[in-house]
């Protein structure tokens, strides 16, 4: 049996931030990106939980968590992962952030050097300033006219929905759930955050960059720019996977990531 909990934080600004935690041992926090919720790891809870304390949340306006002031986006989303932290009395963790949640991810970070042990940034720049937008028409970002056909959806592209249908309309329904802005306005949010590089360049953890050959978002070329700008960093691209392979391809993009998770763990223990 997997030990489960969960709960609302009250933030700082009394937003309720909803998260939950599984297994035991070394901390492990999941954040989503725009295209879902805490529930779109459910493919990486089961298998992380079995040898780290898993920690999922909603940010602001996702799912469960509420947005009551508006104050959505990568500064809120650090600051709530950083009270998180606080809230579960996590000493130190690693962190993961896919896409939007890369953001809040790296963040954190920079935010509580001391707290965060690792980073893994799974197809986002998360900041770090190289840019980064569709190259394809019509852009990502502009929002359909009309409901998408079942199971189609620009994070996933076309491969999933060939292979397995009841999945890529999961993905899909799992982004209409909460009450959170418009895509292109998160767009410009993110597209507006960056970080110093002089301060990435004191960053002296280590970072995974994982890149999807296909990703038209974040370009496994943007990918390998925001790694330059950082110093212990490594890049893995998976070959024909889109912009979430974690959701595509469970297996192979949870065995890399706990790799990159043991590898670390050796070095602090040596």
């Amino acid at each position: 049996m997997i030990e489960r909990t969960e709960g609302f934080l009250t933030a700082s600004d009394g937003e309720r931030i909803w998260y939950e935690t599984a297994g035991s041992g070394p901390d492990l926090v999941l954040t989503h990106g725009l295209g879902g919720n805490a529930a779109v790891w459910y493919q990486q809870v089961p298998y992380f939980a079995h040898h780290y304390r898993v920690i999922t949340w909603d940010q602001r306006g996702f799912g469960r968590s509420t947005n009551e002031h508006g104050r959505h986006g990568p500064a809120a989303g650090t600051s709530d992962l950083v009270e998180i932290l606080d809230h579960l009395d996590v000493e130190r963790a690693h962190v993961v952030g896919q896409s939007m949640g890369g953001w809040a991810a790296l963040g954190s970070a920079i935010a509580a050097p001391g707290r965060v042990a690792s980073v893994v940034l799974a197809c986002t720049t998360g900041g770090v300033p190289v840019g980064f937008g569709p190259d394809v028409a019509p852009p990502l970002t502009d929002a359909p006219v009309s409901a998408r056909p079942l199971g189609e959806h620009p994070a996933v592209g076309g491969r999933l929905p060939s292979l397995d249908m009841a999945r890529a309309y999961l993905y899909q329904a799992l982004g209409t759930f909460g009450h959170r802005p418009p895509d292109n306005e998160f767009f410009r949010i993110l597209k507006d955050h960056t970080h110093d590089p002089s301060v990435l360049a004191e960053l002296a953890i280590p970072v995974l960059l994982i890149a999807g050959e296909l990703d038209d978002l974040m370009t496994p070329e943007r990918i390998r720019s925001a790694a330059a700008l950082l110093p212990r960093a490594e890049v893995v691209e998976l070959a024909d996977r889109g912009h979430s392979p974690y959701f595509e391809d469970p297996h192979e993009w949870n065995e890399l990531v706990a790799h990159f998770l043991a590898g670390v763990q050796a070095a602090e223990t040596r």
